[in-house]
């Protein structure tokens, strides 16, 4: 009974799959996500993304302050029609060496630039580690919790 019922399981598969590619079956959204991650992120992601970080946090400091970033996940987060968001881990730096570093949740816009979301610091990252999974997908949260291991 059960060998009948799994070979016609995939017999079926086999026939409504004709013609149709297997994400299609298997994800039916995923061509649509990631058709929106192709849309909305710019191809030259690394040089946009270092340039809307520095805007953000210069604006936040004097302006005398330079960026660099270590990817937490290296795809984009897509849900439903929401902008795709990719997450960084960002270490600010002025004159006299890192003013500060944490998580940051970016969302990438027409292919024209990243805004901010999100941006913990270590010491809000300390404070308050419930906010890791409330702002962070689960995998970049454990990344999170790794780099403060490091950072201490």
């Amino acid at each position: 009974m059960t060998y009948s019922m799994t070979f016609s399981l995939i017999l079926f598969m086999g026939v409504i799959s004709i013609g149709y590619p297997v994400t299609i079956l298997v994800n039916p959204l995923a061509s649509v996500q990631d058709s929106h991650i192709q849309g909305n992120t710019p191809k030259d992601f690394d040089q946009v993304l270092k340039r809307d970080l520095l805007r953000y946090f210069q604006a936040l400091d004097d302006g005398s302050v330079t960026v660099e970033y270590e990817m937490l996940r290296d795809i984009a987060t897509q849900s439903g029609v929401a902008l795709p968001k990719y997450y960084v881990w960002v270490k600010i730096y002025g004159p006299e060496g890192i003013v500060a570093e944490g998580a940051v949740k970016v969302a990438a816009i027409e292919k024209k630039k990243f805004e901010v979301l999100n941006y913990l610091s270590i010491t809000d990252l300390k404070e308050s580690p419930d906010r890791i999974n409330q702002i962070f997908p689960m995998p970049v949260g454990d990344k999170i919790r790794t780099k403060l291991t490091q950072v201490e």
